[in-house]
């Protein structure tokens, strides 16, 4: 729409969600070369990113991955845009009607079972005796899921992407465990057939613990207690990502000037973390940079030009 053609490199995990994607191209008519689907390896990837023809790169991945390409696009003066990993926290204010909270947190931790760079990974309660409310309400709703099917309209909770990314997900609450985390539900494999993992929530997480600083990408969900509106602020801000954030408040005024103070892309108040075309998507530090959708991300790639008539003599 924005007039460039595109090479799409797709996740070798999901080569057919591409190929579907092509196919809608060819139905409605766009010309052959507009959308092209490149099934390649990396190293391959690199040697296309230095091409002249090539005059930008956009990766949502991993830091690491977004690193690489970066560092790539810089050599040849090309442009990037990375949206890569988040620990969005939620915060619930003292003013925020807790069951509406609960509700709020668990849908942004659940949604695609908890696969969403822009998911609720952290809930941070400012009040000790509104954190066990938080926590009640959160086990009880979470452990209601059920797993199966994703085409089952019944099922309530899906798969992890693959085996490695469930191998990974165990280990980082073992890791946890073992640095004082308490596991509140779950933590363990379910056993139901597949890549599943149970709900799992963690608190007693403490600033050294190695999760304190992770990317959860699954059904795991930290809670976080504290005293006072500041502290919740520091917390949040605490991590090398800034993607999004979500803030539960009663009082939409204060909020606004909460969420002023958070360091992250995107701060939504009174609702989980979400993408849609008319709103620009993206984060700061190691969330990335640049911004996806919206006319804010029609302009990342589209080249501006500075056409002035003087004035005659």
């Amino acid at each position: 729409m924005a007039g460039n053609v595109l090479i799409a490199k797709p996740a070798p995990t999901v080569p057919q969600t591409p190929l579907a994607s092509a196919k809608l191209f060819r139905d409605a008519g766009v010309p052959q070369g507009v959308y092209t689907n490149l099934f390649a390896t990396v190293p391959q990837l690199h040697t296309l990113l230095e091409d002249f023809r090539i005059r930008g790169v956009t990766l949502t991945g991993s830091e690491r991955a977004g690193a690489a390409i970066a560092e790539n696009a810089g050599r040849h003066l090309k442009k990037s845009v990375l949206e890569l990993g988040g620990s969005d926290p939620l915060i619930v204010l003292p003013d925020a009607p807790i069951d509406d909270a609960i509700k709020l947190a668990v849908a942004g931790r659940m949604f695609n079972t908890g696969q969403g760079c822009a998911a609720s990974k952290r809930i941070i309660v400012v009040g000790k005796d509104r954190e066990q409310k938080v926590i009640d309400g959160m086990k009880k709703a979470m452990a209601e899921l059920k797993p199966g099917d994703p085409i089952d309209p019944n099922t309530t909770l899906g798969a992890i992407f693959s085996e490695r990314g469930l191998v990974g997900l165990l280990a980082q609450i073992e890791t946890a465990k073992a640095a004082g985390a308490n596991v509140i539900l779950g933590g363990k494999r379910s056993q139901h057939p597949g890549f599943y993992l149970e709900p799992t929530i963690l608190t007693n997480i403490a600033p050294e613990n190695p999760l304190a600083q992770q990317e959860t990408f699954g059904p795991i969900a930290a809670i976080y207690g504290v005293d006072t509106e500041e502290q919740a602020i520091k917390l949040a801000n605490s991590t090398d990502y800034g993607l999004g954030a979500s803030i539960i408040a009663a009082d939409i005024s204060h909020a606004k000037k909460v969420a002023a103070q958070i360091e992250a892309g995107m701060v939504f108040i009174n609702g989980p973390a979400y993408s849609s075309p008319d709103l620009p998507f993206g984060g700061i530090k190691n969330s990335g940079f640049g911004k996806e959708l919206s006319d804010i991300g029609f302009g990342e790639f589209t080249n501006k030009k500075l056409v002035r008539v003087a004035n005659s003599a």
